[in-house]
């Protein structure tokens, strides 16, 4: 909820001079409005893990059977315990892992499966090599708690690394010319000529 105080108490100009007993007056009643509208909101505001105090989002996680992560943020263990129904729901399949990363912050994965000349089972996990770093635990709870139970999970890492030498034009052009002339002057033959030319581009890229 948010309330424009400054519109709703404006004065007229002829009142709403600054550091005035009435303006004072104004300044004291907004004050006790707005903790009277955060009284009211104190309870609603309990129910949302986000904003809760984090002696009850140890409840709301307890229920939700979820576990914080030692040196786990906590704003990451609030966005798990907020979205733990979604992400049990969606546990074993793509899309639901795909969305539960991406609400932790690490946007940036690929999950494969069925992998050729790899066991049926492996389900391959491909992160950036800093996010595996940085969040390994993490990443195994998530694994332990929604992995499917027939499946054994691998992480591959993916490094991202800056361009030195882009591409740029090159290119090749090749002309090749034969000719020979016959040895023989007979008037009967004449004056015999063969020719053959060639001409080709290897290869040719231009970035613009």
């Amino acid at each position: 909820m948010n309330i424009e105080w400054s519109s709703i108490t404006r004065l007229p100009h002829w009142l709403a001079r600054q550091g005035s007993e009435l303006d004072k007056l104004r300044k004291a009643t907004v004050r006790f409005w707005q903790r009277f509208v955060d009284l009211l909101q104190f309870p609603a505001k309990q129910l949302d893990p986000m904003t809760a105090e984090l002696e009850l989002v140890h409840l709301l996680a307890w229920e939700r059977e979820i576990v914080q992560i030692p040196n786990e943020t906590e704003q990451l263990y609030r966005t798990r315990v907020k979205y733990a129904l979604r992400f049990a729901q969606g546990a074993g399949s793509k899309s639901g892992w795909y969305y539960m990363f991406k609400k932790l912050g690490t946007p940036w994965i690929t999950i494969d499966e069925r992998i050729s000349e790899t066991d049926w089972d492996v389900v391959s996990l491909q992160l950036l090599d800093s996010d595996l770093a940085d969040r390994a635990g993490l990443i195994d709870n998530i694994c332990r708690q929604y992995g499917r139970t027939t499946r054994r999970y691998q992480f591959d890492t993916i490094a991202s690394l800056p361009l030195v030498a882009p591409p740029n034009d090159f290119s090749m052009d090749s002309l090749t010319g034969f000719a020979s002339i016959s040895g023989n002057m007979m008037p009967g033959i004449g004056l015999a000529l063969m020719s053959n030319e060639s001409d080709f581009v290897i290869a040719k890229n231009i970035i613009s």
